[in-house]
């Protein structure tokens, strides 16, 4: 430390004790009440306790820890404490709702409900605390994982208990398509769903739907095995659904039930005609044929004797429902359906009452409202042929919205693999092709469904990376999330370096105090991170600023360095250059201010001696050389010589250089000597 600034410290300080206002200070302490008094005392000594409680905490995250527990108190300290980095990420992004939620819930339940990368945030602080607490303890993640995803499935859920439980077990298996259609057909239809149901709503529309769900289990058991068969398809869309099905499964699950109709037939005007049919006159020999091929038999003569004789067929039958179905009935069943509601099924309703051509794009998009797929109300999409060509491989609402979605030029450009991929990743399927110019098809079966979803949302770049490291860097965003493809991309080798050696801390910090974190990480050292858990963006802003030059002082001075500097900038950089003692004088005032303090002591300084000097001349010469004189253990006059020669020397020098100013007083003297 050099000199000048010692001084200027010794007496900065000399400044600041002799102005300290005490008799002010007094006055205010004299007129706390005793109260007061012990509360301030209460106060402090919590306070206290406080810091020695958590000494570590401040230690690593100083200046967050001290402004997250003005914020909020005690939780965010214990918060810290518990889960370091990772929680001082939740709390800069989520601090409030996590303080509502800790009387509710326990630090382990909260920390987990906020850092699992599968929940949509900000679809759960939608919901109360309460409400949010309630349910992630009777439903655990799984539950909170689907009202994450759509917050309207919270409803379906939470209604009951052993409801909700079998939705989330449907989702799981068949795909998020459960929800919309249990909303909209109820759970007994969700729990039917699959690509069969699919089909058979593609083809029949509203029958095939209606018998469904009416009918459940035995209504998919006879579509399924005449899905293919144009004489039932006719019946069905001729008699309807609620005549004729109950009527076919009665066939379909009695084997026996040849002898208990042959009598009924020959009653009937055609009995002749229908037992030579039906029966077969020249085939008398017991059936052998095993179970399952006798009941599709028996429901074929059903299908037939419909499709044959009608309402002359039907009309003989009373049905009450599908399980009580009797013979000579006096109650004749409409096919009329009732209850359109939808477009698109209104619409093929009326065509086949003008008897106007149904296409099969009318058929399908039928069904596609039915089922929740379509917007009611909209329009045919251009790309039907491509949701029927793929209806097969959509598992998910979003796939086959992404198949509605899909144009002729994607299938031209990239082949027909294109509807199979769209099919299984919708939208973000789409956006992954025209980012990557179709290479995420080679990409996703090299590396998996990840590599489409990381494309999707991050772009080209992210393909690039994926395509540049493989399963290093997939590996990584599994582990800490999906921002590590994003700082892939963006910063290459050095991004993924720094991630693989500080993993989630460097990630989270990015992700709260922006990219820049493994920037600076990469460029300045491993350091970056500590700084910037304990200063913020403010330890950021300071490092972006001034490099290695802050760095290098901080290593050298303490971890102060960076908060001073972030505080004074170059005012604060420059006094932090003088090592501890400038640390010191910024914990009690700005340098500027000391900068005054310390100008103001200088010249007061040399004010003073001017003014003994020219006051005392002499006492002060002689004061000087002998305080000299016992410094160096010299002789007075030694010391007088010594000082006689250097004023000589700098007169000397300043009358050379200075030598212009004496030149008119030069010219007069000689000229007064002249005259004189």
């Amino acid at each position: 430390m050099n000199k000048p600034f010692l001084i200027s410290l010794i007496l900065f300080f000399a400044v600041q004790l002799f102005f300290t206002p005490l008799p002010n200070a007094y006055t205010q302490s004299s007129e706390n009440t005793p109260e007061q008094t012990a509360t301030a005392t209460v106060n402090t000594n919590q306070v206290n306790d406080v810091y020695t409680t958590y000494k570590d905490v401040f230690g690593q995250f100083g200046d967050n820890a001290e402004r997250l527990y003005r914020q909020y108190g005690v939780f965010a300290l214990e918060f810290l404490k518990e889960y370091k980095i990772e929680g001082l990420a939740l709390l800069e992004k989520y601090g409030r709702e996590l303080v509502n939620l800790h009387p509710l819930l326990d630090y382990r339940d909260i920390f987990h409900l906020y850092s699992n990368p599968d929940n949509n945030i900000n679809n759960l602080n939608i919901f109360s605390p309460e409400t949010l607490s309630q349910f992630y303890k009777t439903f655990g993640d799984e539950g909170v994982h689907w009202i994450a995803g759509n917050p309207e499935t919270f409803f379906l859920i939470s209604e009951d208990k052993d409801t909700g439980v079998e939705l989330m077990n449907l989702a799981h298996e068949k795909g998020d398509i459960v929800f919309p259609l249990a909303r909209k057909h109820g759970v007994a239809f969700a729990r039917l769903y699959d690509k069969d149901v699919l089909n058979i709503v593609i083809k029949f529309q509203e029958d095939g739907l209606l018998a469904i769900k009416e009918f459940g289990e035995k209504a998919k058991i006879l579509f399924n095995l005449f899905i293919d068969d144009d004489t039932f398809y006719h019946v069905i869309k001729t008699y309807g659904h609620k005549q004729t099905i109950p009527i076919i499964y009665l066939f379909h699950d009695n084997k026996d039930f040849n002898s208990q109709v042959y009598d009924y037939l020959k009653k009937t005007k055609v009995s002749e005609w229908v037992s030579s049919w039906w029966y077969g006159t020249d085939t008398s020999a017991p059936d052998t044929q095993n179970d399952a091929s006798v009941r599709r038999e028996n429901a074929r003569r059903a299908v037939n004797l419909i499709f044959e004789l009608g309402n002359d067929f039907l009309d003989r039958f009373e049905i009450l429902d599908i399980n009580n179905v009797k013979e000579e009935s006096i109650t004749t069943i409409t096919n009329k359906l009732r209850n359109f509601f939808i477009s698109d099924v209104e619409k093929v309703s009326r065509k086949r009452i003008r008897q106007e051509d149904i296409t099969f794009q009318d058929k399908l998009f039928a069904g596609l409202d039915i089922l929740g797929f379509v917007p009611i109300g909209g329009g045919i999409s251009k790309g039907a042929k491509f949701a029927a060509k793929g209806a097969r491989f959509a598992k998910t609402t979003k796939g086959f919205k992404g198949l509605i979605n899909l144009t002729d030029d994607l299938v031209k450009t990239y082949g027909d693999d294109v509807v199979q991929f769209v099919a299984k990743y919708g939208d973000d399927g789409i956006k992954a092709l025209k980012a990557t110019d179709g290479k995420i098809l080679k990409i996703s079966q090299q590396y998996g469904d990840d590599a489409v979803r990381y494309v999707s949302k991050y772009g080209a770049d992210a393909g690039t990376a994926i395509e540049k490291y493989g399963n290093d860097v997939l590996s990584l965003a599994r582990q800490y999330g999906d921002d590590v493809i994003k700082y892939t991309a963006l910063y290459g080798d050095d991004g993924l370096r720094i991630i693989q050696k500080h993993g989630k801390d460097v990630v989270l910090l990015s992700s709260v105090y922006g990219d820049n974190v493994i920037k600076m990480a990469a460029l300045h050292g491993d350091d970056v991170i500590s700084y910037v858990s304990k200063y913020g963006s403010s330890g950021i802003k300071v490092i972006e600023k001034y490099g290695d030059d802050v760095i290098r002082l901080a290593k050298r001075h303490g971890d102060d360095v960076i908060k001073y500097v972030g505080m004074y900038g170059d005012d604060g950089l420059k006094l932090a250059r003088k090592g501890k003692a400038g640390l010191f004088i910024m914990r009690f005032m700005p340098p500027k201010a000391f900068a005054k303090c310390a100008k103001f002591a200088k010249y007061g300084l040399f004010a003073s001696i001017f003014l003994i000097i020219a006051t005392h001349p002499v006492a002060f010469l002689s004061g000087l050389i002998h305080a000299l004189a016992w410094l160096f253990g010299a002789s007075p006059v030694i010391i007088a010589i010594i000082l006689s020669l250097v004023a000589a020397f700098f007169i000397t020098r300043f009358l050379r250089k200075f030598k212009w100013f004496f030149m008119p007083f030069l010219v007069c003297f000689r000229i007064l000597k002249k005259f004189l």
